[in-house]
């Protein structure tokens, strides 16, 4: 029996994905970030090895006809040694197949609507809005990384709260956002003194991809609990996430939206904003949320690709 792979590296997270053509997965990982532009080529392409091992389980590499790989920062395979060091990890995990890589956005959108052409905005540990021809990226915003833009993902959210924190602890006022950013970063019922401004700065600047996107959920938790700081940065991100949107996006569009990333496709006041504002601007388009996005990179993965309608009920019959 033929088998394909999907993996959908973001930045937080890789997951993979074993199925076969009809359908059927035999079985699913998930391991760490798999961004080799934030997370360095090495330590990328060993988080996804550490997802593909395990959704292979027992069965052998050799038997995978094609893989899918949706990435963010797919520009850096171009590189010389990223290319070496992600053909070296497919060699030690035994594939000889061919493998294809793909921006990771699109993974979203194949996720979440059965339709060939639309718009995905997505908001994870980064932030892009693209257009979507024919299922090819033909237009993108943002995406530009945490240090440039991002503008409303979880890194953005996790930066805009700990910049919050930090003043009120620095001025001796300290908040809930204080109080939650403290507790997350060194530990409950922790020191709330001026000092530990410095403390929590250190602490993020020696690891901003991994201190920061990890703290965006306190935005939710703060903005729920009435926290005004909170709320308005909610409304910022929700804002400027839009605007990347509106940029790739007609005014007249009545083309499938798809919300993708952990911030869009989560519970809260970001995605609240987001949906209404895109209802607003476009009100006559779908809004949906995209599914699973390392299944959409098995479908993909098949060729000649089975039929669209019979994986997507089969995989997002909510959507």
């Amino acid at each position: 029996m033929n088998l394909t792979l999907g993996v959908d590296a973001g930045g937080t997270a890789s997951r993979a994905v074993v199925a076969t053509p009809a359908g059927r997965v035999l079985g699913s990982g998930r391991a760490g970030g798999g961004n080799p532009v934030s997370r360095g080529p090495a330590k990328a392409a060993s988080a996804i090895a550490d997802a593909v091992r395990q959704a292979l389980g027992d069965l052998d590499a050799s038997r995978l006809t094609a893989v899918c790989v949706g990435i963010a920062g797919v520009g850096a395979l171009q590189q010389r040694h990223v290319a070496t060091e992600f053909a070296a990890m497919w060699s030690d995990l035994g594939v000889v197949c061919p493998v294809r890589y793909l921006d990771d956005p699109l993974l979203g959108f194949v996720a979440g609507v059965a339709e060939t052409s639309g718009h995905v905005l997505l908001a994870g540990t980064g932030a892009v809005a693209l257009r979507i021809e024919n299922l090819q990226v033909t237009a993108c915003a943002d995406g530009l990384g945490g240090v440039l833009g991002d503008e409303g993902s979880g890194y953005w959210l996790g930066r805009e709260i700990t910049r919050a924190a930090v003043r009120q602890l620095a001025e001796g006022r300290p908040g809930l956002l204080a109080e939650l950013v403290v507790d997350a970063l060194l530990g409950p019922g922790g020191d709330l003194s001026p000092r530990v401004a410095h403390a929590v700065a250190e602490l993020v600047q020696s690891d901003p991809v991994g201190t920061l996107p990890p703290l965006s959920p306190l935005v939710t938790a703060a903005a729920r609990a009435g926290d005004p700081v909170a709320a308005k940065i909610a409304d910022s991100a929700a804002q400027c996430l839009v605007a990347s949107l509106a940029s790739v996006r007609e005014a007249a569009s009545e083309e499938p939206i798809i919300l993708a990333g952990g911030v869009l496709t989560s519970a809260g006041p970001v995605r609240g904003r987001v949906v209404a504002l895109c209802s607003r601007r476009w009100p006559h388009a779908l809004i949906a949320s995209a599914s699973d996005t390392a299944l959409a990179a098995a479908w993909l993965a098949c060729d000649p690709r089975p039929d669209w309608d019979s994986w997507f009920d089969r995989f997002f019959p909510d959507s």
